[in-house]
């Protein structure tokens, strides 16, 4: 039997009338119980999964993408001639170009050549430009290759995710307020991954004013443990670790780090489609395989661990999730 409409196709209640603008439907991103996951492996806690692929480009770094773009239009240095050169490992390039298109602002990104492909080809559909920079260099080299980039073209700025506080902010003031009324405060446990170090942070900022004991676990690649061992590494996990601590990262905002394989964060990431009908990303993967180490301790017993699902599973087709399948 199910326990909720099949469909809830001209149910009036979820219709948000005619959007003028698509930027508008950032955020409000759903947060599912991973109830079948729960029975299938005898999980102590319930947990919840933020989907960030709701968001209109796809992934959560709309909206940080948006919050630094609007930033930059209302600050000083922007105009008509103004245009961006950033460096992403693929998310955060894809919202800059397609903000890039609605904005009417050209945008180059600058991608480590081993990010898939899918992320690339995106950028270019929403009209940006692709530079990438070798593989052994991570996404430090593209971070370096950037800032020449912009230092050479006196039109060129750079949104610096990495550093921008704005990241961060979007966070506090979106994500994690939504977190919080959708648990109705019952959150005990966040796990999410560390790329630019922003969602953890913002979510940290907001949340532990909320609720002083919550604990913030950080993910972060095996074979890239800056913060847990303090040295780099190149890996597969899109998204996450770029190779340093980055200037937005609050290094005293999580309590501890889980480094996950490669190999893992990919079972992980599967396992969500096949047992909860979730597609998501390497990276969201990574943050399964912590939240699901939690959930399995008796110690974690009626605890809500919400998860952070960064991306869908859609910009993946080249990599390894997607292999014999």
């Amino acid at each position: 039997m199910f326990d909720a409409p099949i469909s809830n196709a001209g149910n009036s209640s979820f219709s948000r009338g005619i959007i003028d603008d698509i930027t508008c439907t950032i955020g409000n991103t759903p947060l599912v119980r991973l109830k079948r996951l729960k029975a299938a492996k005898g999980f102590h806690a319930d947990i919840l999964a933020k989907v960030e692929f709701f968001n209109p480009a796809g992934s959560i770094k709309d909206r940080p993408a948006l919050a630094m773009m609007k930033a930059l239009m209302a600050s000083e240095t922007f105009s008509p001639t103004t245009e961006i050169i950033e460096a992403s490992s693929g998310n955060n390039g894809v919202a800059c170009a397609w903000l890039g298109a609605i904005f009417r602002i050209p945008v180059t990104i600058v991608i480590p050549e081993h990010m898939s492909v899918e992320r690339q080809q995106l950028i270019r559909h929403y009209g940006g430009k692709v530079i990438t920079t070798p593989k052994q260099k991570g996404t430090k080299g593209a971070i370096d290759e950037a800032s020449r980039l912009v230092a050479a073209n006196p039109d060129a700025v750079s949104l610096d995710q990495f550093a921008n506080q704005a990241n961060p902010d979007a966070h506090a003031a979106t994500t994690a307020e939504e977190i919080w009324r959708d648990t109705g405060g019952e959150v005990d446990v966040i796990v999410a991954g560390v790329g630019t170090g922003g969602t953890i942070t913002g979510l940290a900022k907001t949340l532990r004013a909320y609720q002083p004991s919550l604990e913030i676990i950080a993910v972060e690649p095996a074979r890239c443990p800056v913060l847990s061992k303090g040295h780099g590494g190149v890996h597969n996990i899109q998204g996450l670790s770029s190779g340093h601590v980055p200037d937005v990262l609050d290094t005293a905002c999580y309590n501890r780090v889980m480094a996950i394989d490669d190999d893992i964060a990919v079972a992980h990431a599967r396992e969500l489609a096949r047992c909860e009908g979730l597609a998501v990303g390497i990276s969201s993967g990574a943050a399964m395989a912590g939240a699901t180490e939690l959930a399995l301790r008796p110690e974690y017993a009626g605890k809500n661990i919400v998860v952070i699902l960064a991306d869908g599973a859609e910009r993946y087709f080249s990599t390894a999730l997607f292999e014999n399948v």
